[in-house]
């Protein structure tokens, strides 16, 4: 029994108190630790429960290819039973309950920066599997032609069609962000159907349609991009400076 007592006094929380030095703060942990040469130990900061969460699934080929990646976001503040104190960098798990005796699945880890009261953090969960989108070119063709003093071609417009095959083979809906590049600012768009509902521009060439998915359900979305070369670029820029 005094075996079993000495292992609980260690395995007991300790208490940090937590001083504001300017921007930074000072950890004061009670008691003492033995920590050998060249090893480092982590001690738990704070503890609570039912912090509300953000799941948001983001799909842009150029950054992350062809899978789909799993973001989970958070604000240190009061409305997210947090704010006290900045989080010290560190490493978090995710688990979801997943039956009524409170089974857990793994859902994914990410590691994270301090993050001082009142900012929002956003954590990268990795790919995930069971929510996929796959974009297809469904017709290409040019159109527009320019031609210079000598009859050469100098100028022209490529017209492509694109669909997004988007699905979702979880059980819980989902909420999608779908990033797509262009790689030039002269460019018109235009959104059949429900694509318009989910569309907006984001920069001067990329655009995100932003959806969410019932569980075991999937979407189809199109568009036709317009890209603008040689001398309609310039056409393009003219017509969109006035």
């Amino acid at each position: 029994m005094k075996s079993m007592a000495m292992d609980f006094e260690m395995d007991e929380q300790k208490e940090i108190k937590k001083e504001g030095l300017s921007e930074y703060f000072l950890y004061t942990i009670e008691g003492t630790e033995t920590i050998p040469n060249t090893w480092s130990k982590r001690l738990p900061s704070f503890d609570t429960d039912e912090i509300p969460v953000v799941n948001l699934y983001k799909f842009e080929e150029d950054r992350y290819g062809p899978q789909v990646i799993r973001y989970l976001s958070f604000k240190n503040d009061d409305d997210h039973e947090l704010g006290d104190t900045p989080i010290p960098g560190g490493g978090m798990k995710v688990y979801r309950t997943v039956d009524d005796i409170q089974h857990l699945s793994y859902e994914g880890q990410s590691s994270f920066k301090y993050i001082p009261v009142g900012e929002e953090v956003e954590l990268n969960l990795g790919p995930v599997a069971d929510v996929i989108v796959e974009p297809k070119l469904m017709d290409e063709k040019t159109d527009n032609y320019r031609f210079d003093t000598k009859g050469n071609i100098n100028g022209w417009d490529e017209i492509r069609t694109f669909k997004l095959d988007i699905k979702n083979t979880r059980d819980l809906p989902v909420r999608i962000e779908i990033k797509r590049n262009f790689g030039t600012n002269a460019w018109d768009i235009k959104n059949p159907g429900d694509a318009g509902k989910y569309y907006e521009k984001v920069d001067l060439d990329t655009v995100k349609y932003t959806l969410t998915l019932e569980p075991e359900s999937e979407q189809t979305l199109e568009y036709e991009l317009t890209t603008h070369q040689g001398t309609r670029a310039e056409d393009w820029t003219r017509k969109n400076q006035n």
